[in-house]
């Protein structure tokens, strides 16, 4: 099972004093579904945006979902690019293809970056307990790879250490044995459709935790997509992590 994952950076203006946060989020594919995925994505890129987009463009999340889209519909011109958006979240939930995240307001944490190779920030270990949970219910005889958007160099072999030390060292990583210890960084390109998904629900969550109104509808369709699961006890859980910073 692959598990793309990429993040974006925003702020909540719905306060007096602007809330800065992050969001880190993703998709689950299976690798052996991966070109048909890919197919049928082109055909969604090829009936919104024609052609040239569908073999060369980049699905982006900030281009789908701009204000300047919902102004168009707001006086009755047709959006080529939510209709994409939104058939593109129908498919998502249609395919069962499942949704994960991680919301972060603390300062100290929001930026993804582990700074103590020896020690993973709780956002990674909340996203990956929620990936290990998810891979021992739906899919117990598989492995999750993990596949971060590439980042910076530092970034991503920062990360990546933290990442393996925590799988390899704590007894909280050794417990999630259904995670491949090696995360990989991919460049995002129009070939990479799990990246180009990851990239869209995260601007999706993004905007929906920055206050974006008009996001609303996109947001409530792409919600059922995102993974939950019951304990024991009976307790519902979400696949999306939120945050907040202790201060607020």
């Amino acid at each position: 099972m692959l598990i793309f994952l990429d993040e974006s950076f925003r702020e909540n203006n719905s306060q007096s004093k602007p809330a800065p946060f992050g969001v880190l989020a993703g998709v689950s594919l299976r690798e052996n579904s991966l070109t048909a995925v890919a197919q049928d994505i082109y055909q969604l890129k090829y009936k919104h945006l024609g052609a040239d987009f569908a073999r060369d463009g980049e699905i982006k999340g900030k281009e789908l979902t701009k204000r300047y889209a919902f102004k168009l519909e707001a006086n009755g011109i047709e959006s080529k690019n939510l209709n994409l958006a939104r058939d593109l979240v129908r498919y998502i939930r249609r395919k069962k293809i499942r949704v994960f995240g991680c919301v972060c307001f603390r300062p100290d944490m929001q930026a993804f970056k582990c700074q103590d190779l020896t020690a993973l920030d709780r956002t990674y270990r909340y996203l990956f307990e929620r990936i290990d949970v998810f891979m021992k219910i739906e899919s117990p005889t598989e492995k999750a790879i993990l596949v971060f958007d590439d980042r910076d160099h530092g970034t991503n072999a920062n990360n990546a250490t933290a990442i393996t030390n925590f799988f390899l060292r704590s007894p909280d990583g050794l417990a999630m044995d259904s995670i491949i210890d090696t995360p990989f960084f991919a460049i995002s390109q129009a070939q990479n459709v799990g990246l180009q998904l990851a990239d869209f629900v995260t601007t999706i969550i993004g905007q929906r935790f920055e206050g974006f109104d008009l996001i609303e509808p996109l947001w409530k369709d792409l919600k059922p997509a995102i993974f939950s699961w019951q304990d024991p006890p009976g307790h519902w859980h979400s696949g999306l992590k939120v945050i907040r910073n202790p201060q607020k």
